[in-house]
């Protein structure tokens, strides 16, 4: 009897320590600290030689001063979603979703240095012109040391790790903290229009590889705009994607219609920054 009693305390101890070798396995990874983890990923956007970045404006609408550049009609344009590929240290290309009133179309932007050229079928005819579209725009203000990208992400204050999550079917790590308005400059392509306070941002950066996938910035209303409230403040979704990517992009000859400005990746080619 004391022989079985033996035999039974004696597998009971070894189920009781398998299964604490089991819990141990399955406990979670600790998450990485926030402030080094987006040291990390902005290094990369900062020593990238290429990337690809969206821009998409959703909520009430951003309006896009023109200077000197008349448009064909009387309206109001608005910025609604751009896709570029920026090439270090000053080369932009991006295709560029604008409205006119009620009108929506779209542009082909090109900027190499502080030379910014523009092509479409509403607003030039299909004619590649040199205009200022964005004043005081330059692609190299995307990666300066400062006031460009990076700089503005490593603003953030109030940094927290909010956690792991899915975006778009992607493992991100969730960052959120906020960020002074006249640090989000580089980030809108210079069209964000609230330039003081400081304004709510979350970044999701990919676990793996390290690197910034997507950053959200929250824009409150412009103040005393009638309706405030049946409207919706501006949310600006940057996506970056394709680093280092092998991409091309040419300079436009102005008032020609059958020349174009092309910027071509092959995602293949993409490697990932060390």
């Amino acid at each position: 009897m004391r022989f079985l009693t033996r035999i039974v305390l004696l597998l009971t101890g070894i189920a009781l320590l398998l299964a604490g070798c089991g819990n141990e396995e399955q406990r979670p990874e600790e998450l990485p600290d926030a402030r080094a983890l987006l040291e990390e990923a902005t290094n990369k956007i900062q020593t990238a030689e290429s990337f690809q970045l969206t821009i998409d404006a959703t909520g009430y609408p951003v309006a896009i001063s023109t200077g000197d550049f008349a448009l064909p009609v009387d309206l109001p344009l608005a910025f609604e979603y751009a896709e570029g590929t920026f090439i270090a240290p000053d080369r932009l290309q991006a295709v560029v979703e604008v409205s006119l009133g009620e009108l929506a179309t779209t542009a082909d932007v090109v900027a190499i240095g502080d030379a910014q050229y523009l092509r479409s079928d509403v607003l030039t005819q299909n004619r590649w012109l040199e205009e200022q579209i964005v004043a005081g725009f330059s692609p190299q203000g995307l990666i300066a040391p400062e006031g460009g990208i990076s700089d503005a992400l490593n603003s953030i204050t109030g940094l927290e790790m909010v956690g792991e999550t899915d975006l778009d079917g992607l493992p991100v790590y969730h960052l959120h903290g906020t960020i002074d308005a006249q640090n989000v400059y580089s980030l809108t392509f210079g069209l964000i229009g609230t330039t003081e306070g400081m304004l709510d941002v979350d970044v999701y950066i990919l676990p793996e590889e390290r690197l910034v996938e997507q950053v959200v910035v929250y824009e409150p209303l412009p103040p005393n705009v009638e309706g405030a409230d049946e409207l919706e403040p501006t949310t600006w979704t940057i996506t970056i994607r394709n680093y280092n990517g092998a991409f091309v992009i040419e300079v436009p000859t102005p008032e020609a219609t059958d020349e174009t400005a092309e910027a071509t990746a092959s995602p293949e080619d993409a490697t990932e920054t060390p």
